[in-house]
């Protein structure tokens, strides 16, 4: 995850270069950054999804974890108060 921001602006960089260095028409080259724009935003959504699904699961992972914990405390709390 820490190298996403280097791997967007290169996506987006190389993008723009090979769009810039190809020999076709005003038209086809429109066509063409329009396309790659959206398969670039596409994949960032993509990515960004990915990145929300596993902070979500990490998080859920935690909650259980901690709610686990709790109910141990408290069950020997309760066994304690009991002797």
């Amino acid at each position: 995850m820490r190298s996403l921001p280097g791997v967007l602006v290169g996506l987006a960089v190389g993008a723009v270069i090979g769009v810039l260095l190809a020999p076709e028409s005003g038209k086809k080259t429109r066509k063409r950054i329009s396309s790659e724009t959206d398969s670039f935003f596409k994949d960032l959504q993509d990515q960004l999804q990915t990145g929300l699904d596993s902070i979500k699961q990490q998080y859920n992972d935690y909650v259980d974890t901690a709610s686990g914990k709790a109910q141990e405390v408290v069950s020997q709390a309760k066994r304690k108060a009991k002797q």
